[in-house]
């Protein structure tokens, strides 16, 4: 839940940092997988988040033209995802990446809910369903990872089925 002292400047600034952390664990998710389909789905996150990152900036200029943009500094969970995700397999992090989506989605919630600005909360909301939507193709992607655990490491070999020319299906012998 957003601190009820919590200012629409300050929730930029959150909602930018946020989107930088995405950012790098995407870059990284990207880094640790040969698969190249799930490397370009991360890729894909990736450039989501820095959409996302560019209309909290247009929207800091937009409410607050004078005051020059302040992103907190990373820390605490944030600085972890950043730096030390290198020891963690991949379903660790994957796991790691939905949690946030899914703070990220109720911070952006509560923002909606607390800001003034019909633009902003319009805004908020759309970003709120954006972070859903990467919470599922996240959980999706950990799924598959679980299921077939050669998905991520490089293309899995399918093994034809094979009939006779006399074999046909639905048709008993």
């Amino acid at each position: 839940m957003v601190n009820e002292d919590l200012t629409a400047l300050e929730a930029l600034g959150i909602a930018i940092q946020n989107e930088i952390t995405a950012q790098k664990l995407y870059q990284d998710l990207a880094a640790r997988t040969e698969n190249d389909l799930l490397k370009d789905r991360f890729l894909n996150l990736y450039q989501e988040e820095k959409r996302h990152q560019k209309m909290l900036e247009d929207k800091h200029r937009e409410l607050f033209p004078d005051v020059e943009l302040q992103i907190p500094p990373l820390g605490g969970v944030d600085s972890i995802l950043v730096n030390a995700t290198a020891g963690l397999s991949l379903k660790d992090v994957l796991n790691i990446a939905i949690r946030e989506e899914r703070g990220s989605r109720e911070f952006y919630l509560d923002c909606a809910a607390t800001v003034a600005d019909l633009s902003g909360k319009r805004m908020f909301r759309f970003l709120a369903d954006m972070e859903f939507s990467h919470q599922m193709i996240l959980a999706a992607e950990l799924e598959i990872i679980e299921k077939y655990p050669a998905y991520y490491e490089g293309a899995i070999k399918w093994q034809a089925e094979t009939r006779s020319k006399t074999e046909r299906p639905g048709k008993k012998k």
